[in-house]
């Protein structure tokens, strides 16, 4: 869907700030949200969509306001809620025990983490050949115009640009169905590289290449001159 997430190209927002180093956590909860919201997808917890596509549904204000863990936390709050692992406001309530001297729950299981650490590290496996692929490397193409209802991977910014196949990438399930579960036919993925002026018109800068993977359903042919 169209949403806070998805802000590539727009201004007013002010710059964007990078914290210098290669830490993976800045604070310590950090990595517990991330390690939560792994087990919710690696045990089969939660509810709905994934957890990108929950977080496309967090409130605009929400949305811009939190920092990156605190929306994963938030998505996972949220697929344990469809799921009925928990109930809206448990969190909440459990908060307030804690602040009132409740110890805090612990739980060692050393099999469970072991499990998790050797799924994250696995390899995804490799995608599929893209047999009959509509396009090639070296095809101009053009990204639709659009406007989904729900989770896409086809960002904002390039759509209507055009663009150069560069690679063929494989075949992979449309993020429109397989966020949801829902039966899909994979489909070619190609990388499809834009100049920056295509996308952002000229600014005095030196242009530069963007390049985004883009499923085949979001392209057409460039008409015949």
């Amino acid at each position: 869907m169209d949403g806070a997430h998805d802000l590539g190209g727009m201004q007013g927002f002010g710059a964007v700030v990078v914290r210098a180093g290669d830490v993976a956590y800045h604070e310590p909860w950090e990595g517990r949200v991330f390690a939560l919201h792994m087990l919710v997808s690696i045990r089969n917890l939660g509810g709905g969509p994934g957890g990108r596509a929950t977080r496309e549904e967090m409130p605009a204000a929400e949305y811009l306001a939190a920092s990156y863990y605190q929306r994963w936390l938030w998505s996972a709050e949220r697929r344990l809620e469809r799921s009925g692992r928990i109930q809206p406001g448990e969190v909440e309530r459990m908060m307030e025990r804690l602040r009132a001297g409740e110890p805090d729950p612990r739980r060692e299981d050393p099999a469970l983490a072991a499990g998790a650490v050797a799924d994250v590290r696995s390899a995804a496996a490799p995608l599929a050949p893209a047999s009959g692929a509509r396009f090639a490397v070296g095809d101009q193409v053009r990204v639709r115009r659009m406007r989904p209802k729900r989770h896409t991977r086809c960002p904002r910014y390039v759509r209507g640009a055009t663009g150069r196949v560069e690679r063929v990438q494989g075949l992979d399930v449309p993020p429109e169905l397989g966020a949801y579960g829902e039966p899909a036919t994979p489909e070619p993925v190609y990388a499809v590289v834009f100049d920056s002026r295509e996308l952002w018109g000229d600014d005095g800068r030196p242009p530069w290449t963007v390049l985004v993977d883009l499923w085949e359903h979001y392209l057409e042919e460039m008409p015949s001159t």
